[in-house]
């Protein structure tokens, strides 16, 4: 009777293992999965060249993995086990069981020897362009809240890659290194719980930091009246290993700002479209889609310049940046009459030398995350 039972059991399995296959395969294709944030492999097309040269059983395996109606709930699981028996990272991401996410980033992922050489570049920048050049290094959260990093996780030197720079600039009398030193003692709340940027508070701190360093200082945060226009999502970390004790994020962004005009030129990153100007800093349709980051100006662009209405007159100030500063500006602004941003990833005009010679800009500042410094392969374009 025992052995009758345990038979039973096993058919069963199977039948359910069978339904779920056939609705798997009946459904319709899905092609992107908002959770993982990445493309799904569909089911393939008949093909006896395929079948013959192995890559149809290989695309029908990874296309039956990714279309079972189970997916979504078979990697909750297998990360929930994988915090369960003390494992801490999946897929480039660090995970804590408080529910909290910090990027993967460690000293493998650069060679020195960039770091050198893209701080040879902007000094050189800096003597043809005639300017003086800011270098405004971001620190990762696991630099900045190292409590959130699995213990013994290996992770980024931080200190070692702006002590390089420093070595390199500090008998330079036109280039400097921002010290954050307000950012890094600001608290933990520096960062979204699921996503690698730093939020508005963070964004703020090194606005300031940056304003210090010329001479400046910012209001209060509270001047800024912080307005909150999403929460309970999940950031692009959460999307590498969707926890369910996941904390959630909120948007929060000043509202207290200047009026501004916004220009966009050359390329983007493919999200604004044909959109050339806007009067806004913001673009909040982005709260509604799986990259709420892009509330901040739909983006990266090749070139943005925005302008401060409220003023007449007043410094212009360039950004060579990445997508850290488009959360900082909105603090920034009020202290310019205009700031132009030129993302080297997407910028599509001819000569970058003219290009700072028609802004004219008062200061460059060179604003990156660390990794993204200490990788950054674009800069030589600085000197076409």
């Amino acid at each position: 009777m025992k052995k009758t039972n345990n038979i039973f059991y096993i058919v069963i399995f199977f039948v359910i293992l069978l339904i779920v296959s056939l609705f798997s395969v009946g459904h319709a294709p899905i092609r992107v999965s908002d959770m993982e944030n990445r493309k799904l492999v569909t089911l393939p097309h008949f093909s006896m060249k395929k079948i013959l040269n192995g890559s149809y059983q290989d695309q029908m395996e990874n296309g039956l993995k990714d279309q079972s109606l189970i997916r979504n709930s078979s990697v909750r699981i297998s990360i929930f086990l994988d915090a369960a028996f003390g494992r801490q990272d999946r897929n480039g991401t660090y995970f804590d069981n408080d529910g909290t996410y910090v990027k993967m980033e460690t000293d493998n992922d650069y060679n020195a020897s960039r770091v050198s050489l893209n701080t040879r570049i902007l000094k050189r920048f800096s003597e043809e362009s005639g300017r003086h050049v800011d270098i405004c290094i971001i620190p990762p959260k696991g630099a900045a809240e190292p409590q959130k990093l699995p213990v013994f996780a290996p992770y980024i030197n931080d200190v070692a890659i702006r002590r390089e720079v420093w070595k390199q600039i500090r008998n330079d009398d036109n280039m400097s290194l921002i010290s954050i030193e307000g950012f890094m003692n600001g608290g933990e709340d520096r960062y979204f719980y699921t996503d690698h940027h730093y939020n508005y508070r963070g964004a703020y701190l090194a606005a300031r930091d940056y304003q210090r360093s010329r001479g400046i200082d910012l209001l209060d945060i509270d001047y800024y009246d912080p307005v909150t226009v999403g929460d309970n999502f999940h950031g692009s970390l959460y999307r590498k290993a969707p926890l369910y004790i996941a904390k959630t994020d909120r948007m929060t962004m000043p509202s207290h700002l200047p009026d501004v005009s916004i220009r966009y030129d050359y390329g983007f990153d493919g999200r604004l479209g044909a959109i050339s100007s806007s009067k806004s800093l913001y673009e909040p349709e982005y709260m509604f889609t799986s990259d709420k980051y892009s509330v901040y100006m739909g983006g990266n662009h090749g070139l943005a310049v925005i302008t401060n209405e409220d003023v007449q007159d007043g410094p212009t100030l360039l950004m060579i940046k990445d997508s850290f500063a488009n959360s900082a500006v909105p603090y920034l602004i009020g202290s310019y009459k205009k700031i132009v941003m030129i993302d080297l990833r997407y910028y599509g005009g001819d000569s970058l030398l003219n290009e700072v010679k028609n802004q004219d800009p008062d200061r460059v500042v060179v604003w990156y995350e660390t990794l993204d410094y200490a990788t950054e392969t674009r800069f030589a374009q600085l000197l076409k």
